[in-house]
């Protein structure tokens, strides 16, 4: 295919309100809010835009990242992007961006085989939208976000071609390896927001001093593969990528090289795992406390905000025991050097099913993600009050679950259902839905020197499972009036 199209200067990248834009827009612009598209398109098209950033202008410190300033990672960006211009061409002869010009020899799969959401082979198409797209009608645009999307949140299975090595003595199973931003349930991520796209760039941008301190990738940096693509999966480069913070940003989990027809698809680096190296995307969180490590994983039953003491966890310098995200620890403690008031924290990834070594979206499998705004001053200063506070309330808004749950439970039991379970989690999931829409009142309230602004705020919730019994048990009748009175909720001892 001819040289075109080049990532710097065409629009590509999906923002909020503004369509697409390119990358050169993302850093010139300070009016792009936030990134659109689906959730793993956001978490991979952070990744990029934090590796651009890293490889331009790691500040040493916290002190030097306070003194550049979103203003001057911009600038340092964009000359980057000037010099390395030649580095994005998505159909370039030699050199396509992350793609390997030496997998041709591999078979060419359909665009649609790439694509999650759409039915091929065996599936059945329910959906219109199901429907695979002829090659023409997928566009420029989004074949750069399948390549990149491809390289960290790619799924285990088949679909590869095994029969392709290009590293000598290279052995691969017919089931290729999920990427490293999913794993095997798929991994829920996190990131700072500020008010616009290149501000959350600069709040996500990590230090020397970070990953020096983190101690996981023990080369260090690294170096994008964009300006030094490995040959094979196994060569200098290659392994420098599997140790590198670049490796993780942009790792190489797929070799792909896209055709007019669809894409040449190859399993590439298998890049190490918490299992195996206690190996984690940054914005991914993991307990490695235990001989077992154990991460954080995406669930729709189960909304971001819920786990909001676990992504903090640590605020709690006392307790080794607990969840760490990387992302969190080093850029959201230092806010304050820069008075940042206030600022928003994004989670989200997507759920995932396997059999086989093959990965898969079932009817319970779905995307999820949150966004909650938090204050600077609530994780600096009296911090351990207000984390002390929230993580309170969230054990007590979890007794309140279960009390609800057993409830509904009891009642569906005493009138001869034989679905009590399923109809007690649905109550629950209720309780949690009216519970979000209190719970920014509750994390401001947590910040008061006084108690009574978060006993009221608990008194709503209390309400708001009271409500949930009432809905999901009826009393028409004489019958269910008196087991519904006999199994309500008795919450005065379960919560203030």
């Amino acid at each position: 295919m001819q040289q075109r199209f080049n990532l710097v200067d065409e629009p590509w990248l999906p923002v909020a309100g503004h369509g697409l834009v390119s990358l050169r827009s993302i850093f010139e612009r300070s009016d792009l809010p936030a990134l659109g598209g689906s959730v793993t398109e956001k978490i991979a098209i952070t990744k990029l835009l934090q590796a651009i950033a890293q490889a331009a202008c790691t500040p040493k410190d916290d002190d030097e990242w306070q003194r550049l300033g979103e203003e001057g990672m911009a600038r340092a960006c964009l000359g980057y992007l000037e010099r390395w211009h030649g580095a994005f061409w998505l159909y370039h002869p030699e050199k396509p961006f992350l793609q390997f010009p030496a997998v041709a020899k591999a078979e060419i799969k359909p665009y649609g085989a790439l694509m999650p959401e759409i039915a091929t082979g065996n599936t059945s198409i329910v959906f219109q939208q199901q429907v695979p797209p002829e090659p023409q009608q997928v566009s420029d645009d989004a074949r750069a976000r399948l390549v990149l999307v491809h390289m960290s949140c790619c799924f285990s299975g088949k679909k590869v071609d095994a029969s392709v090595t290009l590293s000598p003595g290279t052995v691969k199973s017919k089931s290729a390896k999920p990427g490293p931003a999913l794993c095997s349930i798929g991994l829920l991520h996190s990131f700072l927001h500020g008010q616009s796209v290149r501000q959350s760039v600069w709040l996500n941008l990590l230090t020397l001093s970070d990953v020096q301190e983190e101690k996981t990738f023990t080369l260090g940096i690294g170096t994008p593969p964009w300006e030094r693509m490995p040959a094979g999966e196994n060569d200098a480069l290659a392994r420098a990528l599997q140790h590198s913070l670049m490796g993780r940003l942009v790792p190489m989990a797929r070799f792909i090289l896209l055709h007019e027809q669809g894409a040449h698809y190859v399993e590439g680096l298998q890049h190490p795992d918490y299992l195996h190296g206690g190996m984690m995307d940054p914005s991914a969180a993991g307990d490695f406390s235990k001989a077992k490590p154990k991460m954080l994983w995406a669930d729709p039953d189960k909304r971001p905000w819920r786990s909001l003491t676990a992504l903090l966890a640590f605020l709690n310098k006392s307790d080794v025991s607990a969840f760490i995200c990387p992302q969190l620890k080093y850029c959201a403690t230092r806010l304050h050097r820069a008075d940042f008031a206030a600022f928003r924290l994004w989670s989200g990834g997507i759920r995932l099913s396997s059999n086989a070594g093959e990965q898969y979206l079932t009817g319970s499998d779905d995307v999820v993600e949150s966004e909650l705004d938090l204050h600077t001053d609530w994780l600096n200063g009296e911090a351990s009050q207000w984390f002390d506070q929230i993580q309170r309330s969230m054990s007590e808004l979890e007794q309140l679950n279960k009390v609800l749950y057993a409830s509904v439970a009891s009642y569906y039991k005493d009138a001869g259902a034989d679905n009590a379970g399923d109809l007690a989690a649905r109550a629950a999931q209720e309780f949690w839905q009216m519970a979000e829409r209190h719970f920014p009142a509750l994390s401001r309230a947590c910040y008061e020197a006084e108690n009574a602004p978060r006993q009221s705020v608990m008194h709503r919730m209390q309400q708001c499972a009271r409500q949930s019994y009432e809905h999901a048990c009826p009393q028409d009748t004489a019958r269910q009036l008196q087991i519904f009175v006999k199994h309500q909720p008795r919450l005065s001892k379960e919560a203030p």
